[in-house]
């Protein structure tokens, strides 16, 4: 599948002027002309995808998993008793929030999608405008559901009018990070440091996020503050983290901050006894690249080839997706993987509950009431109490080296789950810490 080519970085400043993290500013730039019907015997879905740029690692598996679907419904779908022809058009966003508004412009109003999917939830600040105004079913995951609503001014009791989201809270993510720490033997002195885009944010609103339930369990935070997209130089923080005799250490960070960071903390003799930070542990390559040094690193579990789902497309057990996706393409598996496939699972049935797929309003009511088990698990709309929003389970897992000769490097051991957000997750493995690893 041939897929666009790009690297952009963005600055803070870039981010809110051309993302539209205040919705209609980067929309407002862009002609809205009459949409026409596409041909009757043929779906169109639009997807969006952090293909190249510094959030590629979260779309790996992206053209995978499209050529997946693809050959999955090449023979078309039925929907209300009548065969469609389904077509895909992939569009890369260049992980640059602005460039997703206009590649979703291109979507809806040149192609003509009946549907738009998005694996990155950043794609919905300017897209999900377009979305809404021209009245097309667009859902999108891989984020934090608080900032999918904050970015473009919603709320809860509101949500969106076309825009859609199945994902993990900042809340929940929240309580399972602080639950896990509070199995541990530490001085509850903890260092925190976040990117400043929304899923930044989000971990370190006071209000919603990490600091509100490190307050609520007596810790003691040492503030590095949120810092800009372009930062390469953390030796403030460290210094920070250092003097304050810091256990802990998390944040939000993406692959190239953290390897940075950590860089200079090792460089100063910061040896704190946990690193859980959000972003840059999700991936086997970022382990791979800290070499001995991922050894005990920890992070949010969204999926695993261990959870107990199953594909409502393929009938597939996680463990299945996992081993397919290692056995064609010899990387081992990602955790956005499921969720892909998931996005897939959610807009097909979206489509399917249309009964007409040129019928927007019914796909709206098949969204807002579908119920649907997939490969990540329970996906509800229907029975959520945010509006717009069907929120997923999360965990906490801990990567350890494995011996040599093993299949992988590293594997992810799920070590913790909080039995009010994650009900059907269950440890599998026991947190350790830096210091008792050889």
């Amino acid at each position: 599948m041939p897929s666009e080519k790009g690297q952009t970085g963005i600055t803070r400043r870039q981010f809110v002027k051309g993302a539209a993290a205040l919705g209609g500013a980067a929309v407002a730039n862009f002609p809205l002309p009459s949409l026409a019907a596409t041909p009757s015997d043929t779906v169109k879905i639009g997807y969006i995808s952090s293909i190249s740029g510094p959030r590629s690692t979260f779309s790996e598996p992206a053209n995978y998993n499209v050529e997946k679907i693809r050959a999955l419904v090449k023979d078309g779908i039925d929907i209300g008793g009548k065969k469609y022809g389904v077509e895909i058009i992939v569009k890369d966003q260049q992980s640059n929030p602005k460039r997703a508004g206009e590649v979703g412009r291109d979507l809806m109003l040149q192609d003509k999608v009946d549907i738009l999917l998005a694996d990155d939830g950043d794609s919905h600040f300017a897209a999900g405008e377009i979305a809404d105004q021209q009245g097309i079913p667009f859902i999108s995951t891989i984020n934090q559901w608080e900032p999918f609503l904050a970015a473009r001014g919603s709320t809860p009791d509101k949500g969106y009018p076309w825009t859609f989201m199945f994902a993990f809270g900042a809340s929940d993510l929240a309580k399972n990070y602080v639950g896990l720490w509070n199995t541990l033997k530490t001085n509850k002195t903890i260092g925190t440091l976040y990117l400043d885009i929304p899923p930044g944010q989000a971990f370190g609103s006071q209000d919603s996020g990490i600091p509100h339930f490190l307050k609520k369990d007596g810790y003691k935070i040492v503030d590095g503050g949120f810092v800009r997209f372009d930062s390469d130089d953390f030796s403030s923080q460290v210094a920070m983290f250092k003097d304050a005799n810091c256990d802990i250490v998390s944040g939000f960070l993406l692959d190239p901050h953290f390897q940075t960071f950590w860089g200079q903390a090792r460089q100063s003799g910061f040896s704190p006894k946990v690193v859980t930070v959000a972003a840059p542990f999700l991936f086997p390559t970022s382990l791979e690249a800290l070499g001995d040094q991922g050894d005990g690193m920890s992070t949010e579990v969204w999926w695993t080839p261990d959870l107990p789902f199953k594909s409502s497309l393929t009938g597939q057990t996680a463990r299945q997706v996992a081993d397919d996706w290692e056995a064609e393409t010899g990387r081992q598996w990602t955790q956005p993987l499921g969720y892909m496939h998931a996005l897939f699972e959610v807009g097909l049935a979206a489509l399917k509950g249309a009964k007409d797929p040129r019928d927007k309003e019914g796909m709206r009511a098949a969204i807002r009431g579908m119920a649907l088990d997939t490969v990540i698990g329970p996906v509800n709309f229907r029975d959520s109490k945010i509006k717009s929003v069907a929120v997923t389970e999360v965990a906490m897992g801990q990567w350890r080296k494995t011996k040599p000769g093993s299949k992988h490097m590293y594997e992810l051991g799920i070590v913790y789950a909080d039995p009010t957000t994650s009900p059907n997750i269950k440890p599998n493995a026991e947190m350790k810490l830096l210091t008792e690893l050889g």
